[in-house]
């Protein structure tokens, strides 16, 4: 008893030594993260129009580029947890693949289908291996330093995603406003002029297809310019990060074999999670259209507001017109209202988690989820314009709908990840064992790359994108398209809603049975 005593007093007293601020290797994962997940996040901000746009691909063509794209991103966090594990350790897997993530950046600018290709499997190795890699070494470099503050761990993680959303509002703004800078005003009447004056001079010349070779030409210089900021942002991330080796944990590598217990265990927790992720994949189905499909319908059918010369404290000089990406940005905006006001709620209501258990709290996303995809139904019902015009055809302003019908769909699912992309994984943590809590993780975040490959194929149904050829579009009007999608919204919700109080029930009679 003495024993015990006279220990609990020497841990109490080193404790006490333990410095109760942040280290100084924080201030570098913060920094480092905001400019990196900045730069992922505008690139991803105008990949969609870029590709059709400047690119000159039909929608169908697109959509499955940019699916394959983000289904690879979320594959490869664990290929890079077993990199870091087995060979490089933390740091240099970093450092390693931010060099080809940087050079994805510099060749996304190159308007050719093949650097796009190249350009995109760089980025995909670079984030996806980097992924689970820095909040990894972030968690150990709290553990060495400051063990014992599990509080200032807790803090150092809400700063840290913090970081990223409020990197990715700024550059999911910025960069298409960077963007339409450069490319100017489209049409511009004046190179109208000039081509119509040219034609007159030299009758073989077709001014239309002219004004349309300068158009795309000026659009692929503005994108190659825009797609500078997040490389070099991605730069100045690399440089950040890698400054602050000297404050970080010591990388060790660990080469241990799992052993057949284990791999019981690991089954078993997989048997017991597999309903939940299987309906987790077909809510991300209607949610990951949110930067490609919903971008090309606001496009083509929503009335986009402009922000009139000096509203905002001076800024802007002039009109400036919201792009159809930029409504983008209402995302991470109110993930930074959302998930802060659900952690207080939360507390707040319900201390004990007896009414909204993580089950209940995912229900709710689900929900949120069913309104957000029932919003964009009623945006397709609305919008006025047929998906069987020609190419290039215009609706006119005066047919087009309300940009609160896409702004309000995106604050509902903002709302519906907050829900289950924040509770799903302390789920996933909690149901595993300590053993395999990061390949539980890994499982989750693998449903994202799930829904991503069924979108590859239900992107080609879309047939409302109205600047491709007739031929090239899908079947489905934006109306019935995302009328499909509300119907797999509402599936998912209500075979969520047996399968998740099927595992509150299992997860309460082990309860019972441990306390036994």
């Amino acid at each position: 008893m003495a024993l015990d005593t006279e220990k609990s007093v020497a841990d109490s007293a080193s404790t006490a030594k333990v410095p109760t601020t942040h280290p100084i290797g924080f201030w570098f994962f913060f920094w480092g993260e905001f400019a990196e997940r900045a730069s992922y996040y505008g690139m991803r901000t105008i990949l969609t129009l870029y590709l059709t746009a400047a690119v000159g691909l039909a929608a169908t063509e697109a959509g499955p580029i940019q699916y394959r794209f983000k289904a690879a991103v979320y594959f490869l966090p664990l290929l890079g947890g077993f990199i870091a594990d087995r060979f490089l350790g933390k740091y240099w897997t970093i450092v390693g693949f931010s060099i080809p993530y940087v050079a994805g950046h510099f060749i996304l600018g190159i308007p050719d289908r093949f650097a796009v290709f190249i350009a995109l499997a760089l980025l995909a190795g670079g984030s996806g291996v980097i992924k689970p890699n820095i909040s990894t070494l972030m968690g150990r470099t709290y553990d060495e330093q400051r063990p014992g503050q599990e509080k200032l761990l807790s803090s150092a993680f809400l700063w840290f995603y913090f970081s990223i959303n409020i990197g990715s509002l700024i550059s999911t703004f910025a960069l298409p406003a960077i963007r339409n800078w450069y490319a100017g005003p489209i049409p511009d009447k004046a190179l109208l002029q000039q081509a119509y004056a040219l034609a007159y001079q030299f009758p073989a010349i077709d001014p239309v297809k002219l004004v349309e070779l300068v158009t795309r030409s000026r659009l692929q210089h503005a994108y190659a310019l825009a797609f500078q900021f997040p490389a070099w942002l991605m730069v100045a991330s690399l440089i950040v990060f890698a400054a602050g080796k000297p404050f970080y944990a010591k990388d060790k590598r660990v080469r241990r074999e799992t052993s057949p217990a284990e791999r019981a265990e690991r089954w078993k927790t997989l048997g017991k999670l597999a309903g939940i992720f299987t309906l987790i994949i077909f809510f991300w189905v209607p949610y990951e259209h949110n930067d490609t499909i919903w971008v090309w319908f606001i496009r083509d059918y929503v009335k986009l507001p402009s922000i009139p010369p000096g509203a905002l404290f001076g800024w802007p000089k002039e009109d400036f017109h919201i792009a159809p990406d930029q409504v983008q940005s209402l995302n991470p905006l109110f993930v930074l209202i959302f998930a802060p006001f659900c952690v207080w709620f939360f507390r707040k209501i319900d201390p004990n988690n007896r009414i909204f258990t993580a089950t209940n709290r995912m229900l709710l996303g689900f929900g949120m989820g069913v309104i957000s995809a029932l919003l964009m139904w009623g945006a397709g019902a609305l919008a006025h314009g047929s998906s069987t015009a020609p190419q290039g055809f215009i609706v006119p302003d005066a047919q087009k709908i309300s940009v609160l019908w896409p702004a309000a769909a995106y604050i509902a699912l903002t709302l519906a990840e907050v829900l289950i992309y924040g509770t799903g994984l302390e789920l996933s943590y909690t149901a595993a064992p300590q053993s395999m809590k990061g390949f539980i993780t890994g499982c989750f975040l693998a449903t994202i790359m799930m829904a991503d490959l069924i979108n590859d194929r239900m992107s080609q149904l879309y047939g409302g994108s109205l600047t491709d050829k007739l031929t090239d579009r899908g079947w489905l009007s934006p109306a019935w398209f995302f009328g499909v999608m509300l119907l797999i919204a509402i599936a998912a919700m209500v075979g969520f809603y047996f399968v998740g109080r099927r595992l509150q029930r299992q997860s309460a009679a082990e309860a019972a049975h441990a306390s036994e």
